[in-house]
């Protein structure tokens, strides 16, 4: 989030998403794309030194800079669940290196075209790290 004073900045929607790539990183900004529409993924967000790397089901979809302003931040799905709001999760106007680990992706097209219908919201697809380290 950038504070009231602070210029625009596009949001994650308004990025030059590459489909090819699982995850795209602007300016105060990270979209990831999911290998399945429409449903529940869970995200785990971390920040600070480095923490040990998720488990081996977990694989590494890359790592980038990454500069907070407000320190706040907003997780959001395109439709869904409602956006959530991170006070402070970050510290203001700081440079990190923001890793995205994911575990299910390869699976979860399948699982989503074999649910879509008979469950909803779908859930459990896909599940993601999003670490925010500290030089």
């Amino acid at each position: 989030m950038r504070r009231p004073s602070e210029a625009e900045r596009s949001a994650c929607w308004e990025l030059e998403i590459d489909f090819d790539r699982a995850v795209t990183v602007g300016d105060g900004t990270l979209a990831v794309n999911s290998d399945a529409p429409s449903h529940d993924a869970a995200v785990a967000l971390r920040c600070g030194r480095e923490h040990p790397t998720p488990g081996p089901e977990f694989t590494e979809l890359g790592a980038w800079p990454f500069t907070s302003y407000s320190g706040d931040l907003v997780v959001s799905t395109i439709d869904g669940p409602e956006p959530e709001l991170c006070k402070q999760l970050l510290d203001a106007d700081r440079k990190y290196r923001v890793r995205v680990w994911a575990k299910g992706r390869d699976t979860a097209r399948d699982a989503f075209e074999r649910l879509q219908g008979e469950v909803y919201p779908i859930t459990g697809l896909e599940e993601y790290v999003i670490d925010f380290e500290t030089p």
